[in-house]
């Protein structure tokens, strides 16, 4: 076998891999030289010099750029040829003489050249250094910095930059208003969806939510490929953000029930005459004639009833955030689980009372856009089932678009139900004056009147010195002995601090004479955690 093929062949068993180069850099000490271990004994190390003629380490480095390549040429041709790391560079033979070195991994690996022939073949160590490619960094800078400028020009009353770093696009400055800021975003987004609704049915884009928008688009479609980018939002609206809801739920019921009705028994010799159309119970007027031979009991009744309901919920959000409010009770409701003997019970709780959900988003100044949803619900024995209570609840769930301090009817119910009811014995029932006697008439009316009212306001939080200083139920006081016996109070007076719980120690020293103990118990008024704002001095 000729050495030409030897080589060929040898070369046909390399790796292969791509690169980007540098410089072939000659290194600053020669090849490595064996060093003996003290510690070996003169067997060990008389064995290793006889076996080992020299250690080599790289003998020059080579730089390549990523995705690019250098060609060695050489002055003696090549038979063999050795990488270490083949996930880093790839070798392509160009005839005897002539190597392509590729960068295919940042990173840096060991190529072994074997020159010459094999009698009298000569080697050549050589470090090969992969090193990024800072033109992809150019290119991400100069496209990405055309389209901050186009985008700029499409919405002049905003002001961003696109920043590339590594593999992040980072979106910052300030946007006019939320609108604008979620058209922006879409932009710069892929595949960005509708930018007037995102899938929970707001805006896509949050004021004050850095997180990634998902992958960048690219600037120019027709250019060549950028690496994938991240967006990471950092874009400012500037303005007020927080949102205060003011709710007003007011409902209105009246009803009104009007019954006529008798019962009468009537015994004639071994007859006994009996009617069932009414309740009986709650007779006006009953008699008792011959004997007991005739009774009679006469129903007449009229009810009017009215409920009044006004709840006004305030709640203050973050833009974009959700809110939630209840103001109520939970009842108890049992649940059974399994089958048969697996049985088991379990209880959850149902919540009832006034309770607001709601999703404010500023969108341009004073315009905001609301998703609310308030519900208000009241126990009903009437639709109890087992012993637990039923709820008349009134809720609605909707999304608006309204000003700052605008008002809006987001719900309104006027609802009217009547009904009459007759009970009748056929013929008799239907004669004038008789027909008391013979029949049971009943009417009942219901009116119910709600409204739903919406005012959404932009906020900011007050000073510490203008919070008010009485709050709802500072100024209750307990009532001493005089007032809650003789008078009936169950409120004191404001500038008078009664207690109870140490007023009998008082009273007892009180009776014996001792003026000092009264002064002392007025004096210790001033230590006790009962003062102006609930504090002691």
């Amino acid at each position: 076998m000729s050495k030409r093929t030897h080589y060929r062949k040898s070369w046909r068993r390399t790796a292969v891999i791509p690169a980007v180069l540098c410089g072939l850099v000659v290194a600053a000490s020669p090849a490595f030289s064996y060093q003996e271990d003290a510690a070996a004994s003169p067997e060990v190390r008389a064995k290793v010099n006889d076996l080992i003629e020299e250690i080599m380490e790289s003998e020059v480095e080579l730089k390549v750029t990523l995705r690019r390549s250098k060609i060695l040429r050489m002055r003696q041709d090549i038979f063999r040829a050795a990488v270490a790391d083949p996930t880093i560079i790839e070798i392509v033979a160009f005839g005897s003489r002539e190597v392509e070195v590729i960068g295919k991994e940042a990173g840096s690996t060991t190529l072994t050249l074997w020159l010459g022939t094999e009698d009298h073949a000569q080697l050549l160590s050589i470090l090969v250094t992969v090193t990024r490619d800072t033109a992809v960094d150019d290119r991400r800078r100069l496209q990405y910095g055309d389209f901050q400028q186009m985008v700029n020009e499409a919405f002049p009353n905003s002001k961003i930059q696109l920043i590339p770093i590594a593999d992040k696009l980072i979106v910052r400055g300030q946007a006019r208003d939320e609108e604008e800021a979620t058209q922006i975003m879409s932009l710069i987004r892929e595949n960005a969806s509708d930018v007037d609704y995102d899938g929970d049915g707001g805006y896509g884009y949050f004021y004050g939510t850095n997180v990634a928008q998902g992958a960048a688009s690219e600037p120019f479609p027709d250019a060549s490929s950028l690496p994938h980018a991240t967006v990471i939002s950092m874009l400012e609206v500037p303005g007020v953000k927080q949102v205060m809801l003011k709710v007003r739920i007011a409902e209105l019921k009246r009803s009104a029930a009007r019954s006529l009705g008798a019962d009468f028994d009537l015994e004639v010799g071994d007859f006994l005459i009996s009617s069932v159309l009414s309740g009986g119970g709650n007779g006006l007027i009953s008699g008792t004639f011959n004997d007991d031979s005739f009774s009679l009991v006469l129903e007449a009744m009229e009810s009017h009833g009215s409920a009044k309901i006004l709840a006004e919920p305030n709640l203050v959000v973050l833009s974009g955030e959700t809110a939630s409010f209840i103001a109520g009770g939970e009842f108890a409701v049992p649940t059974v689980v399994g089958v048969g003997g697996a049985q088991a019970a379990t209880t959850s709780f149902k919540g009832f009372g006034t309770q607001l959900l709601f999703s404010p988003t500023v969108l341009d100044k004073d315009r905001l856009r609301l998703r609310v949803a308030p519900t208000f619900s009241t126990l009903n024995s009437d639709n109890s089932v087992d012993g637990i209570f039923g709820l008349d609840t009134r809720s609605v769930q909707t999304t608006v678009d309204l000003r700052e301090g605008q008002t809006l009817a987001i719900a309104g119910l006027i609802q009217e139900q009547q009904r009459g009811d007759v009970n009748q014995i056929p013929v008799l029932g239907r004669i004038p004056i008789l027909n008391t006697v013979f029949s049971n008439r009943r009417v009942t009316r219901d009116e119910t009147e709600l409204i739903v009212l919406i005012t959404p306001e932009l906020v900011h939080p007050i000073e510490a010195e203008c919070a008010p200083s009485i709050l709802p139920g500072m100024e209750v006081t307990e009532p001493d002995d005089h007032e809650f016996f003789f008078y009936g109070q169950i409120e004191g007076r404001p500038c008078c601090h009664h207690r109870s719980t140490v007023w009998p120690t008082y009273r007892h020293r009180i009776q014996h004479g001792n003026i000092c103990d009264y002064e002392c118990y007025r004096a210790s008024e001033d230590y006790y955690v009962n003062g102006p704002h609930g504090f002691s001095n």
